[in-house]
């Protein structure tokens, strides 16, 4: 009989034990996110091979944002990109930047590219070709 009681008792501790590690969790960390109003990030929607041209006010192309997948979150107000390329059209270049990860800001006018990021544009009158490289490139989407 004492050996069948404290078999008993061992399950029971590891049954009362497993409940609390599988309940606790949930206890603790649901009222803190409620607390803090910070939920797991979820996305909206996404996009697959997205492809996004702003012009400038004579109706050309100002530049062409361009990513192999768009994830809008919008508990935080923003987009993540993932293999962007954004290619902008000056008066007489073209810049294109490339990079593996963007987040744009939440009102569109900051893109922040991360990963191996590389700038480049070629040769024109006056000025030589340039090839930047880098890890983080913050870039001002401004109006022209």
């Amino acid at each position: 009989m004492g050996r069948w009681l404290s078999r008993f008792l061992v399950l029971a501790g590891l049954l009362l034990f497993s409940g609390l590690f599988w309940w606790l969790p949930e206890a603790l960390v649901r009222p803190a996110l409620n607390l803090t109003n910070v939920a797991p990030a979820r996305p909206d929607y996404y996009i697959n091979h997205a492809e996004l041209t702003a012009m400038n006010r004579h109706g050309r192309p100002r530049f062409i944002l361009t990513a192999e997948r768009l994830v809008h979150f919008s508990r935080g107000k923003r987009t993540l990109l993932i293999e962007p390329r954004l290619t902008q059209f000056g008066k007489h270049t073209v810049t294109t930047t490339i990079a593996r990860k963007g987040y744009v800001s939440p009102h569109g006018h900051i893109l922040i590219m991360r990963g191996g990021v590389r700038v480049f544009r070629g040769a024109t009158q006056g000025m030589g070709a340039a090839d930047v490289r880098t890890h983080t490139l913050t870039v001002h989407l401004t109006r022209s």
